[in-house]
């Protein structure tokens, strides 16, 4: 995902978080709200209680493979944000890729 499509700012999050549906699964939940753009803008969120700072990098960072990987199979027009839950500091990545392939179904935004 190129970094001009990435959520940084913490009121876009609130404005998802807020106004937007969400999906939860096992290991991490998904925010969705609809944008007027012809792209998608994606954010992703690991809180302290995860774990310390090596446990949540790996965490964003299988967050961010597995969306990579269906990225051009997802529906355009939408701010999405990943939030991992307790559950993923022990997760696989394909335990990730079930879990957010699931949330993303059940959003209906594949193609």
């Amino acid at each position: 995902m190129k970094k001009p499509y990435r959520i940084k700012k913490s009121r876009l999050f609130k404005k998802v978080y807020t106004n937007g549906r969400y999906y939860a699964e096992k290991h991490l939940v998904l925010y969705i709200l609809k944008n007027k753009e012809e792209y998608n803008m994606v954010g992703y969120s690991v809180s302290k209680k995860i774990g310390n700072s090596v446990v949540r990098n790996r965490v964003k960072r299988l967050m961010r493979e597995n969306f990579r990987k269906v990225s051009m199979d997802i529906k355009p027009g939408n701010y999405i944000v990943f939030t991992a839950r307790i559950g993923s500091k022990d997760a696989t990545y394909y335990d990730i890729e079930k879990s957010m392939e699931k949330a993303l179904k059940r959003a209906k935004l594949f193609k």
